[in-house]
């Protein structure tokens, strides 16, 4: 291979001019030359910033100071000539190298065009019989030499601390870092290995810039084994693969390290990681209660002399984020959070949480890792993934779990667990306030105490619905904020994953035109009662410390069909402001074995916190008796009744179960009920009042109706009633007249038929030719 003139003149030039560069940085020592200076030291002053550095919090917060920038991670306040003064003392050592190789080579080899191009018969002579390593420091190491300005430079310092950097392990990140400082040491290190196609160092450049003698050399290479820290924590990373002896292998600093060691800048280091990292500028959406406070506060004074290992266990929507986020803060860490829901492989499980720990470590960081539950469910493999890459973690470590980790797997990763809960009425109180505070809003201390009692919802929800309430109330004209704004937006957030599963339904009725005995409608008063003062008595009278009950109630409506059951429900579900849904048995129960449980597994979970009223109509075919075990079909029966029984006495909301036929329920069912209503078949007084109440308020009636003579001659139910006065609308508004009284004796006879009941009655026999006589 020849190269062309113009390429031979330049290899020359950029030798002589490397050549000639050394040797004045020899000649002079440690004072390097304008020439070389100059653009390292503005190149230096371009990378590194210096960024204001926050003191530690000495409290939990729980006020707005969680807002805010936290500040640098520790260590990157100092000035930024430093990584200048150590690029200078490593340009001395390279200046002493250089002109060890010049004097190797000979003033001939600046003249040779094939210079690192080709071996002729003195150049293997000179190689055995010169001594290797080339020993450029009479006595000790070099990396000794040059740890007193490596420890100066703040990233270094920082690194050297948290992962037990020797000075052997810094001067080698120093030299694989200088390519990316300034491109004049790409043809210095071409120069020094003889090979102007190598940019970058290799092993064996390190070892003798760095080594002494034989031993210090061992020691150099030693530095760069799979075990050692250096590789461990993937600080280096190979420049290209040399399948030769590991001497040849070039080296250069992770772009991850390389982003944050010059430009000292959050975004950037993380961008180039492929992460996210957690702002700061977010409100308070946080409130403890006082036992879990103490014990956070022991758990973060912990940290401060052993790497945390912290296990938040809770249900969605607990807090576990914004506990997470005061715990960084509490200890003044960036929190960077990852989510492995998403994750496919354990190759990529391991790579995730290698490369978030490596993000979090070197911003000073404390790792938020969720979506751990979801791994166990798809593989268990993968949870043990998870579990040996965290425990080799050398950050703050923060799990979020919906149920605890496996004892087989959690026995290898140390956890502190703490449980969280949804926030009790007093803490959605004081969140409803700052809510208010944070959107610049005003509601009156009653109104946010109803919020708080009847909207079972976490911190963010809070939030957002006071958000999305001022927002509308902004675009309407007196712009003014009420209570039924801000439970208009909390219903429009809750519940979208319980529609996919049930029916909404529009609440109607309300107790100002219920029609109900005086008993019926007491008990449904209570009912708002005990669901307006639950938390109060469960959290702040301690009743859940003595009964192991939820603070859920259930109402069984039991009574004939069209008596005015699922009127009341709406009627309840208005008076309380919150939605209701009707469960779709025929979605729900299902012929497979463990299907059922499985809907209405998922059926409770969605509906847990979507702050609805539940309405399970025919209740009897969902919660039948339990039958004598006689074959497997019974066994399995069995099973769906005894978790229904379960599931119902961990449900915290209100659920209304509707039925024919009350001697069809399960005894045990019937046990934890918290009220039972009984819905009569109405009588004459209360039929006539659902006459008036039924009839459209804009339908036109002729004087001769009588509802009175209606509700005394046929024995009908409310939802016959309601049925007849709809039919008789469309009847006399296809005649295009008023609703007269043949109108309402054939929608009678009709909705008689429809029971399968054959009417004999003069009135009604003559309603077809009266309705055609009029």
């Amino acid at each position: 291979m020849k190269l062309p003139p113009k390429a031979c003149s330049a290899v020359v030039c950029c030798v002589g001019a490397c050549w000639s560069m050394a040797r004045s940085c020899f000649i002079a020592g440690p004072a390097i030359p304008t020439a070389m200076t100059a653009p390292l030291t503005q190149t230096t002053e371009r990378a590194m910033t210096n960024r204001p550095h926050n003191p530690p919090q000495t409290a939990m917060p729980d006020a707005d100071s969680t807002a805010g920038e936290l500040g640098t991670p520790i260590g990157m306040g100092t000035p930024h000539q430093a990584l200048t003064a150590a690029m200078r003392c490593l340009d001395a050592l390279l200046g002493v190298a250089i002109e060890h190789q010049a004097r190797r080579l000979g003033p001939a080899s600046l003249l040779d065009p094939w210079l690192g191009m080709h071996m002729d018969h003195a150049d293997v002579q000179r190689l055995l019989v010169e001594q290797s390593p080339h020993a450029l420091t009479a006595d000790a190491c070099a990396a000794d030499l040059l740890a007193p300005a490596m420890r100066e430079v703040p990233g270094l310092r920082h690194l050297s601390n948290i992962l037990a950097l020797t000075n052997i392990d810094l001067a080698a990140l120093l030299i694989a870092l200088a390519p990316d400082v300034d491109l004049r040491y790409e043809r210095i290190y071409g120069y020094l290995q003889d090979d102007i196609t190598r940019k970058r160092p290799s092993l064996d450049l390190i070892a003798n810039l760095l080594a002494a003698d034989p031993a210090q050399r061992l020691a150099v290479c030693a530095r760069f084994e799979y075990a050692a820290p250096l590789r461990v924590h993937n600080l280096i990373a190979k420049a290209l693969e040399h399948p030769r002896s590991p001497l040849a292998q070039d080296w250069c600093v992770d772009p991850i390290w390389r982003t944050w060691l010059l430009q000292g800048s959050l975004a950037d280091a993380l961008e180039s990681a492929a992460m996210t990292h957690e702002r700061r500028n977010t409100p308070n959406m946080l409130a403890l209660e006082p036992a879990t406070r103490a014990v956070l506060e022991q758990v973060c004074e912990l940290a401060t002399t052993v790497p945390l290992r912290l296990c938040l266990l809770g249900e969605h929507g607990a807090g576990k984020h914004e506990v997470a986020r005061a715990v960084a803060h509490r200890l003044n860490l960036e929190l960077v959070p990852i989510d492995l829901r998403d994750v496919q492989s354990c190759a990529e499980l391991a790579a995730m949480v290698e490369r978030a720990a490596r993000a979090a470590c070197l911003l000073g960081g404390l790792l938020y890792v969720r979506g751990v539950s979801s791994l166990e469910q798809r593989d268990v493999q993968l949870l043990r993934t998870l579990t040996t890459a965290l425990d080799a973690a050398p950050c703050h470590l923060v799990l979020s779990c919906v149920t605890p980790l496996p004892p087989v797997h959690a026995g290898t990763l140390p956890l502190l667990r703490v449980e969280l809960h949804f926030p009790a009425a007093a803490s959605r109180h004081l969140l409803w306030q700052r809510a208010m505070q944070h959107v610049g809003a005003e509601l009156s201390d009653e109104d946010l105490a109803t919020l708080a009692a009847r909207f079972s919802l976490s911190g963010p929800q809070i939030f957002q619905a006071a958000a999305e309430a001022h927002m509308l109330a902004l675009t309407q004209r007196s712009g003014t904020l009420g209570y039924q704004d801000i439970a208009a937006a909390v219903r429009r957030q809750c519940g979208g994953e319980l529609s996919r599963m049930a029916t909404r339904i529009t609440p109607q009725a309300d107790f100002s035109n219920l029609v109900a005995p005086i008993e019926v409608q007491t008990q449904l008063r209570e009912i708002c009662a005990r669901v307006a003062t639950r938390d109060t008595v469960a959290h702040e009278w301690a009743q859940d410390s003595v009964h192991a009950r939820t603070t859920g109630v259930t109402a069984l409506f039991v009574g004939p069909s069209g008596t005015g059951k699922t009127l009341s429900a709406e009627a309840l579900a208005r008076e309380l402001g919150l939605d209701l849904y009707r469960i779709d048995l025929a979605g729900i129960v299902s012929k497979y074995i463990g299907e059922t449980e499985k809907n209405l597994d998922r059926v409770f979970t969605a509906a847990a916190h979507a702050n609805a009223v539940l309405f399970f109509d025919e209740a009897d075919a969902l919660f039948g008796k339990r039958s004598e075990v006689k074959d497997a079909h019974d066994r399995y029966a069995n099973i769906e009744v005894a978790y229904l029984l379960q599931k119902m006495e961990q449900f915290d909301g209100l659920a209304i179960l509707a039925t024919n036929l009350k001697q069809n329920l399960d005894d045990a069912f019937a046990r934890r009920l918290t009220f039972t209503l009984n819905f009569p078949f109405p009588e004459q007084p209360e039929r006539e009042r659902l006459w008036h109440a039924l009839w459209p308020p804009a339908a036109p009636m002729a004087d001769d109706v009588d509802l009175a003579w209606f509700a005394r001659e046929f024995r009908l139910s409310g939802g016959n009633i309601r049925n007849i006065v709809l039919a008789a609308a469309h009847l006399a508004a296809a005649d295009g007249r008023v609703v007269t009284r043949a109108h309402l004796l054939h929608a009678t006879r009709r909705e008689f038929q429809k029971l399968g009941k054959n009417l004999v009655h003069a009135e009604t026999a003559a309603a077809p030719a009266d309705r055609r006589a009029a």
